[in-house]
């Protein structure tokens, strides 16, 4: 459930925000971990912002908030799930415009909380399972 809500938070992110272009997802599987990333082509989140806003209720600008809507809460509430999992969620720029999210999971037996996480991938076409 929670890498259902991450992700439904991540997307629903770079819709919201990321203006009239596609959304990208790509996932891949290396090193111990599957790593999800989300693009968007909006107007991106300055490197300096790029922390704050996985706080709660922190918000980049009043007109985006104005038009938007949307409580502040997704993005601390992934980073909290994530978290609490062993996992990594984090934002970065792509060079082509627009923000990345970048979820880490470790491969099943790899967690970094001492248990399974229940997802792993599948050798023959190493897409992710859970």
């Amino acid at each position: 459930m929670a890498l259902r809500r991450i992700l439904a938070n991540l997307l629903d992110n770079a819709l919201r925000y990321g203006g009239e272009g596609p959304i990208t997802v790509t996932q891949t599987c290396e090193e111990g971990h599957c790593v999800i990333c989300i693009g968007d082509r909006g107007p991106g989140i300055p490197v300096s912002e790029q922390e704050s806003v996985f706080r709660p209720f922190y918000r980049l600008d009043q007109s985006r908030s104005a038009s938007t809507g949307g409580t502040g809460l997704g993005l601390a509430i992934a980073r909290q799930l994530a978290e609490a999992n062993g996992w990594k969620v984090e934002l970065r720029s792509r060079q082509e415009g627009g923000s990345e999210a970048v979820l880490s999971v470790p491969h099943a037996g790899h967690g970094s909380k001492g248990h399974s996480n229940g997802i792993g991938t599948d050798e023959a076409t190493d897409r992710m399972v859970a």
